[in-house]
Order: C-alpha cells, then structure tokens, then sequence
C-alpha cells in the first residue's frame, strides 16, 4: 500500500514538472514570434513618367535584295566580296562577252541582208507596192480588168458568146488574187525584217548586260558564284542590303491600337548594347490581325553610319500620350518568384505590409514600378530576411 502511494506520488510530480516546461517553451516561442525584426529602409518618392508601350521585333534593313544577272552566262571577274560597301551603278559580278557579242553581230548581220532583199537602206522608206513581184502582178491584174471591160461591152452587145466572158472574169479574178499575194508576201517580208531587227536587238543588249550593277547603295550580304561557273539569268548571284535605315515591324495588341498614329515617336533600345534610337511610326496595317488580335506597324530609324547592323534584337517604346505615377525600387527590395514581383514597406504601427507590384522598366540595380496603388511616400525594405512576413514588426537599423 505505501508502495503504490509512493509511486502515485512520484508520477504526479513528472507530469508537473512536464506541464511548466511545456508553458515555458510556448513562452519562448511567442516572445520570439513578437520580437520586431531589424531591416534596413530606403525611403521612396512617386514620380510621374510618360505612358509608354514596350514592344520587341527585330531590325530589318531598308532594302534587300537578291541580285540576278539579265542574261546567263558564264562568270568572268567578281568585283566585290562579303561586307563590301557599293555604290548604286558599282559592277558586282561580270560575264564573258564573246559569245553574246558574236550572236549580237549574226543577229544584225541578218537583219541587214533581209533588209537588202526589200531593196530599202531604212524599213521606213519601204513601200511594198513597189517591188518588181508587186509591180508585175500590178501590171498583169491591170490588163486583164481592162481586157474583162472589153469583153462586157461584146458580151452586152452579143457580139461574143457567155463562155468567152465567163472565161475573161476568171482570167481577171485570177489576176487579181495574185496581185493579193504578192502584196501579203511584201508585207509578210517586212515584218520579217522587223523580226530580225528586234532579235538583232535583243542580241546586242544582251552583250551589253554581261555586268551586273548595283541598283542601289549598300553592302553585299553574300555573293554565289565563283570565276568560270556558269550562272542563269534565274538564280541569285549577289545579295545586297540598304542599312542606311532601318526598320522594325512590331506588333502592337489590338487593346492599344488606337493610341497608334503614323509619325508617332519611337525610341529603340538595341538589346546586348548601349545604342538608344530615335525612331518614328511609318506604316501601320489596314486591318487588325483576326488570329493573333494584334496591329502591325512598322518603326524606321536613320543609320546613316550603318554603325548597327540588320538583324539585332531591339525593344521599341512608344509614347503612347498621358502620364502614369511609379517609383524607383532598389533591386534588393524587390523579391520575385514565377515571374510575380512583391516588396515590403513599413507600415505606421512598424509592421511590414507586402504589396504585390508591377514592375514597368528595368535599368540594372533599379526597378522602376507602377506605383497608382501605393502612397505617395513610402520606406521600403531592403534586402527583406526570409522570416519576414506581411505583419512582422520591424524595426530599423539604418535607413537610406
């Protein structure tokens, strides 16, 4: 009996002893949780900025082309090479000439001794009634219709009989239609000579064209061909680009497009440098885009130094009227997480109060943000600790 007292006793004292360090724990813990955490304040000012859009597209050149020769042929000398600067009428790539010159030379050759036979030293002065087949058929068709007006007045007066003047209308419309003949084969001859001529023509420009030019300034993007290969009048040889501006195509969504006009300023922020355009709307789409709901316009920059090249990435921001209130962040008082940024302030019991915000620009250790929801003052917390919370009291160890 005293036994079991002894061991009731002893239980009751562990569980009293269990249940104060218990309390003293939960103590421990709530004092902690209480305790104002020390961080490091910035104090922060509203501004007012323009509204702006921020679109991204790539630099396209002024002009590009790929360049064919007029004629195929095969390559003689090549002028230029990869990044070479041109003028508009530079040669780029030239021929052989002989072959073309001497079909040139057959060509009209062959026009002139046609042009002999028509007995004329200018296709203008011919008259196809006066060749010796025309003048004869002329003549023979003459005689027989004054022979056929004999024969109507004997065959009128019945002095001959209707087979003698039947026989006179056939000789006269045999006459006649030779007469025809002759004249369709005159005219036929010189059409002919006209057919040589253009071909003579056509020979000779094709000599004339065994150099291919520039048709405009630029540099050469690429040139296909080599001495001695032979290159068709159908493939490209040279490829030529104008940089002397430059374009970038964007597409601006449909929410916007009203606040887009043509001449509206642009400023182009080439990405991976330091280069800043100035730049203006010149063309914008008649219609929007049914599949992607967005407006296409295109931005042209001068680049007359051609100091950037086509091809770079660049945002554009355009200026799209009215202003809108942000504030200037410190990189370290921002944390981001999914592509979602928050920061904390200091609220006015010393609580920290997290606000999500929406980072509008982004110039390396500043974050400029939309500030229309927050006050017009505010101290933001640098560097937040990981125990931070929205609530947590805070107090400041340094301000900036």
């Amino acid at each position: 009996m005293r036994r079991d007292l002894l061991l009731l006793f002893l239980v009751s004292a562990l569980g009293a002893s269990l249940a104060a360090c218990s309390k003293g724990d939960a103590l421990t813990e709530h004092a902690e949780i209480d305790a104002p955490i020390e961080v490091a304040l910035h104090h922060a000012v509203k501004e007012r900025i323009p509204v702006t859009l921020e679109l991204d597209g790539t630099l396209a050149p002024n002009r590009s082309a790929k360049l064919s020769p007029l004629v195929s042929g095969h390559i003689a000398e090549v002028h230029v090479e990869r990044g070479d600067r041109v003028k508009a009428g530079d040669p780029l790539i030239s021929l052989r000439r002989n072959e073309l010159s001497l079909a040139a030379r057959a060509a009209s050759q062959r026009a002139a001794a046609h042009l002999r036979q028509l007995g004329v030293d200018r296709i203008g002065e011919f008259d196809p009634e006066a060749l010796p087949e025309v003048i004869a058929a002329k003549a023979a068709l003459d005689q027989e219709e004054d022979q056929l007006r004999r024969y109507t007045q004997l065959y009128e007066h019945g002095s001959i009989d209707e087979r003698s003047f039947a026989q006179a209308q056939l000789m006269t419309d045999a006459a006649r239609a030779r007469y025809q003949s002759a004249l369709q084969q005159a005219k036929a001859s010189a059409a002919n000579y006209q057919a040589l001529s253009a071909e003579a023509a056509l020979r000779q420009a094709d000599a004339a064209n065994t150099v291919l030019r520039a048709p405009f300034d630029g540099s050469v993007v690429e040139r296909m061909g080599e001495v001695g290969e032979f290159i068709s009048s159908q493939s490209p040889a040279v490829e030529l680009v104008d940089a002397s501006q430059l374009r970038l195509n964007l597409a601006v969504p449909e929410r916007f497009a009203d606040s887009i006009f043509e001449g509206q300023e642009a400023e182009i922020l080439i990405s991976g440098t330091s280069h800043r355009l100035r730049g203006e709307v010149r063309y914008i789409a008649a219609a929007i885009d049914e599949a992607t709901r967005t407006l296409r316009i295109e931005v042209l920059t001068p680049n007359p130094d051609g100091a950037l090249r086509a091809g770079h990435f660049a945002r554009a921001r355009l200026n799209l009227g009215g202003e809108r209130e942000v504030i200037r962040v410190p990189k370290d008082a921002l944390s981001e997480r999914a592509g979602v940024y928050r920061l904390y302030v200091r609220g006015e019991d010393n609580r920290a109060i997290a606000s999500l915000v929406t980072v509008i620009e982004s110039d390396g250790d500043e974050f400029l943000i939309d500030a229309s929801e927050l006050p017009d003052r505010v101290e933001l917390i640098l560097s937040p600790p990981r125990m931070l919370q929205d609530g947590s009291p805070i107090t400041a160890s340094m301000e900036g």
